[in-house]
């Protein structure tokens, strides 16, 4: 009996039988017990199927478990003709085709936890990025960005839909997710873009203006006592000022600018812009 009592154990850690039909196998000499252990194997086993697929048993389960329980029949008539040689083999035969059951069930029930831990992670992932989405459209409408007259906003909305429709029927939305997240990453640099553009036509409108002011101030005190060479040198910078703003160095402009004010300080020009 210790080739039985060692494939107890081995179906045990599979989970095909219990406990106490293992401690049964031991010490014991009767081959009836293999009778017991079989069929309340395949009792468990039965129990099994019905909570994990009910009435649709995958095929290759399905024959596993016919092959055992052919073989537990078997076992039977085995034991009923006296054969006890044969009686272990049949025992054998039904308990590992109960143990392949098992494994693969314990198996599938893993890949079925992977594979919902994985939906789960693009669910969320899409969340963000819808989220995200509806942030840059509200700031896009407040600033009628650029980007919402392309139907960028359009197109991202629909991939969205698309790769729910793919998580709900199994399909892998890896493609579509990648294309959202470059769509998004092209929507936001597009919108900082137009608002950099937007903020530096306000400044250069805003110098532009100033500069006017400054012309017809320097235009009124050239017939004066004023030193000639203070307008001039205001002249230049005006000038240059105004070339920066064209190519869009506002910065280089602000710098010019802070010259100008000191020559106009020097001058008696005081401009502010109402």
């Amino acid at each position: 009996m210790k080739k039985l009592a060692l494939f107890t154990i081995i179906v045990l850690i599979f989970g095909s039988i219990s406990p106490s039909l293992v401690n049964q196998a031991y010490g014991q000499n009767d081959p009836s017990i293999l009778l017991r252990i079989a069929v309340q194997a395949d009792k468990q086993i039965v129990n099994q199927l019905a909570k994990v697929y009910g009435n649709q048993i995958p095929n290759n389960i399905e024959i596993l478990y016919d092959k055992g329980k052919t073989a537990v029949k078997s076992l039977d008539e085995s034991l009923s003709n006296d054969d006890i040689e044969k009686a272990k083999q049949n025992f054998l035969l039904a308990m590992n085709s109960f143990m392949q059951i098992s494994r693969t069930m314990s198996q599938s029930s893993e890949q079925v936890v992977v594979v919902a831990a994985s939906e789960k992670s693009i669910s969320n992932e899409l969340d963000r990025l819808e989220k995200y989405v509806k942030t840059l459209e509200s700031i896009s409408k407040r600033h009628n960005d650029i980007a919402q007259s392309k139907g960028e906003f359009s197109k991202a909305y629909s991939l969205i839909k698309e790769i729910r429709n793919q998580i709900i029927t199994d399909q892998n939305p890896s493609k579509n997710i990648n294309e959202l997240k470059v769509l998004v990453d092209s929507i936001k640099n597009d919108m900082r873009k137009s608002v950099s553009e937007k903020q530096s036509n306000a400044i250069k409108r805003f110098f532009e203006r100033l500069l006017d002011k400054i012309d017809q101030s320097l235009m009124q005190v050239k017939d004066t006592t004023v030193d000639q060479t203070q307008i001039d040198k205001a002249d230049e910078l005006i000038l240059e000022i105004r070339e920066l703003l064209s190519k869009n160095q506002i910065n280089s402009a602000k710098i010019l600018y802070s010259e100008l004010t000191v020559i106009l300080k020097n001058i008696g020009i005081s401009v502010r812009i109402t």
